[in-house]
């Protein structure tokens, strides 16, 4: 029997190979300096970042607060280049069942000067790597835009923010209207991807109630299912809130702690809320998902113990086999002590290398999709 997890190890040898093959020295030493190369993975998955800063400057936004400008630029690496920093990354595990990549963190992925570069990382991820993608968007995609994404990665993951049809003027003033985001969903849609609604942030006493005619109106309009996520706050976004008129009395209540620092970002509380959301999407017929990277899984087609768990479950999750486990860790050099498998989630200890016990821990966890926790032994 062929060990899937080993083939992996071999694959992420392979695509290296190949890709420094095709690359300049230059540009694989660009590559090897760039932070895609070096950083952990995102609860999401590995971010990807188009470019750096955005111009729409929504009011809940937190990118001023980590340092990243209101106006935005292409990011300087190409495709190739992007593609290869991800294949060497110590953490990143390539192929279909490897790190969920998502584009759209400190930028918006569809600026008009940042499309074609996401246009871009999209083909040369697919083609090289082969990794489920994602891309959160407010942009307007028409439909020549979704015919591209359909022909570069035929079952991308879309998710279209859409939080209120109400307020967008005061908390969205320079993105397209949520109107024309609909219309993005029709677009994907009619060129055979399936859109998610993404449903975030959520802001307790702002947009909370308007769920139920966003959910309907993004049905109506092609959207497969709905991402609910919270919001994260700094001083200086309650303060924009503040200004342009909300009461941010309710969102005051449900911060788990003070604000410590100027930058420093709090998460607000709404898991009630979100339960009563996603319980509405499942009776009118869209996938409830509490999670970004439950919906790159649903439009991969692949699910896992979370989906599961809330009805989402369109494939039998593998089950972790300790023989496949145990030989792949004793191809990367790890002497495996123990191996523990609880429900959904699996501990192993491991004596040996730091670095491969981390790439090791991302191997099983993506391999799997289940919470893996790899214990590095003295």
């Amino acid at each position: 029997m062929v060990n899937p997890l080993i083939e992996i190890i071999n694959y992420k040898k392979e695509v290296i190979e190949k890709l420094e093959a095709i690359l300049s020295s230059s540009e694989i030493a660009e590559a090897k300096n760039d932070h895609h190369s070096l950083r952990p993975p995102r609860p999401c998955g590995m971010t990807v970042h188009t470019g750096i800063g955005c111009s729409w400057r929504c009011i809940y936004c937190y990118i001023e607060d980590m340092g990243f400008p209101w106006k935005s630029r292409p990011y300087p690496l190409k495709g190739l280049q992007l593609a290869y920093a991800l294949a060497i990354n110590p953490y990143f595990v390539p192929g279909p069942h490897g790190t969920l990549v998502a584009i759209g963190s400190v930028t918006e992925p569809f600026l008009p000067h940042t499309k074609e570069r996401a246009f871009e990382y999209i083909e040369a991820i697919n083609k090289y790597l082969g990794n489920p993608i994602q891309f959160s968007t407010k942009a307007f995609l028409d439909q020549d835009d979704a015919r591209i994404l359909k022909s570069i990665e035929p079952n991308i993951s879309p998710l279209i923010t859409v939080i209120t049809l109400k307020y967008y003027r005061k908390l969205e003033p320079y993105a397209p209207t949520p109107f024309k985001r609909l219309e993005t969903i029709r677009n994907l849609r009619l060129a055979g991807l399936n859109p998610i609604l993404f449903y975030r942030p959520v802001i307790p006493g702002i947009n909370d109630i308007e769920y139920k005619d966003i959910l309907m109106k993004a049905k109506e309009y092609g959207a497969i299912g709905v991402v609910v996520g919270s919001l994260r706050v700094t001083p200086r976004i309650l303060s924009r809130l503040s200004a342009i008129g909300f009461n941010i009395g309710k969102i005051l209540e449900r911060m788990p702690y003070r604000l410590q620092g100027k930058s420093r970002q709090v998460p607000v509380h709404i898991g009630d809320i979100k339960l009563k959301i996603l319980e509405y999407a499942k009776n009118i017929g869209l996938a409830p998902l509490s999670l970004a990277c439950m919906a790159n899984l649903l439009t991969h087609n692949t699910s896992c113990p979370r989906m599961c768990k809330v009805g989402v479950c369109i494939s039998k999750p593998s089950t972790p086999e300790q023989n496949i486990i145990t030989e792949a860790g004793e191809v990367l050099g790890l002497k495996i002590m123990d191996i523990r498998v609880r429900g959904d989630s699996v501990e192993i200890k491991v004596r040996g290398s730091r670095k491969r016990s981390l790439f090791f821990q991302e191997l099983v966890k993506c391999y799997y999709r289940i919470c893996t926790k790899v214990i590095t032994l003295k």
